[in-house]
């Protein structure tokens, strides 16, 4: 069997001691030793060869548990020496699309954590360089879970009618492990960091959005960052509003300012029911008068369907995806399309916070009806 040879670049802290502050958000484990480290160690046709970061200890440290064969501080330099098919990159949200388009010029397939870029003009370089390779780019967050699907199915049988309005959550009380969330050159903000996931959901569910109204604060004007004060740069709270196709609107609702973890929460409201998709979109009830006339009563409850999908980080189907994705010579080019929207709606939700306008979106793309889960 063949197998993808893989460099990841950000590999960030790996532990989440002393327990009590880990309690408290301050010290979690990187994305990469979360996700990425031990879902690429459990599969027969992946291997890790080379980690960057610029803190020489984290690479040395992943190289010593995972048994990598290289360490880079330099980014370029692994490009160039190490003996890799693909690039993982988890470094702070300012450096994702730059270390994509070098990536992807040096003719390795990219897997980039949301956000994709932290502006529109660097997300559309990102999809530019990708249309002009022959490799392939996998641009987070992956929505596609198996609820996901199921709840697209119902929007598609229109099961609940017409779909007036969405309101979605996510909050919870901040990053607490490192200083770049919290700082505007770095792409910080909750925006970007969490609003992205239901921005992500919405439009994969309905396509994409006609314009966006946004509010944000800072409510939390100074934070303890790794047992530091720090002097906060970004919005902290936020609500968003988006204009759909066919009138559909959705109020989207997101902070670092909710000190018990929320999970994902959609609310679904249409002209013949209702649905619900909470705690951390694993629960699904729906409720629709269609299904009454047809014998069936009440709500509809299909919940457990995907637990054990959704518990870690680990679980999600994304580097096997990404991986098969390569190895099948899959076009995946619709999740950067994706995102390249998704990135608009974000960009213009920080500024109309700033000017109080209402901003109609440049950019479109097609929702993809190919997307399977089979995992």
């Amino acid at each position: 069997m063949r197998k993808v040879k893989l460099g990841l670049v950000g590999v960030g802290v790996p532990s989440a001691e002393p327990t009590w502050k880990a309690r408290l958000h301050w010290f979690v484990p990187s994305i990469a030793w979360a996700r990425y480290f031990p879902k690429i160690a459990s599969l027969n046709n992946a291997e890790l060869v080379a980690v960057c970061d610029i803190v020489e200890e984290y690479a040395k440290k992943a190289q010593q548990v995972y048994n990598v064969k290289q360490t880079f501080k330099d980014y370029d330099e692994m490009l160039e020496k190490a003996d890799i098919d693909a690039v993982i990159i988890t470094t702070p949200n300012r450096f994702h699309a730059p270390m994509a388009i070098k990536a992807i010029k040096a003719g390795k397939h990219v897997l980039v954590e949301k956000p994709l870029a932290t502006n529109l003009d660097d997300a559309k370089k990102v999809l530019e360089e990708a249309s002009k390779a022959n490799v392939k780019v996998l641009a987070l967050p992956w929505i596609y879970t198996k609820f996901f699907l199921k709840v697209k199915e119902i929007i598609d049988k229109k099961e609940i009618g017409q779909i007036a309005i969405v309101r979605s959550r996510y909050s919870h009380g901040g990053p607490g492990h490192s200083e770049w969330f919290f700082k505007a050159e770095e792409g910080g903000g909750v925006i970007f960091d969490l609003g992205i996931y239901p921005i992500s959901t919405i439009t994969g569910w309905f396509g994409p959005v006609k314009s966006v109204q946004a509010l944000s604060t800072t409510v939390v004007k100074q934070r303890i960052i790794k047992d530091k004060p720090m002097n906060i740069e970004v919005e902290d709270n936020a609500i968003i509003s988006l204009t759909l196709e066919n009138d559909t609107l959705a109020s989207i609702e997101t902070n670092y300012c909710t000190v018990s973890h929320v999970g994902m929460m959609h609310e679904l409201h249409g002209t013949e029911g209702t649905i619900f998709l909470e705690n951390g979109d694993i629960d699904l009830r729906f409720f629709s008068k269609k299904k009454l006339l047809n014998g069936l009563e009440g709500w509809i409850s299909l919940k457990d369907a995907e637990r054990a999908q959704k518990v870690w980080a680990v679980a999600d189907p994304i580097v096997e995806y990404f991986i098969e994705s390569i190895l099948e010579n899959r076009d995946i080019t619709f999740f950067v399309k994706h995102q390249v929207h998704v990135i608009e709606i974000l960009e213009k939700s920080k500024i109309s916070a700033q000017t109080g306008k209402r901003i109609s979106l440049t950019t479109t793309f097609e929702p993809s009806k190919e997307i399977k889960v089979e995992y």
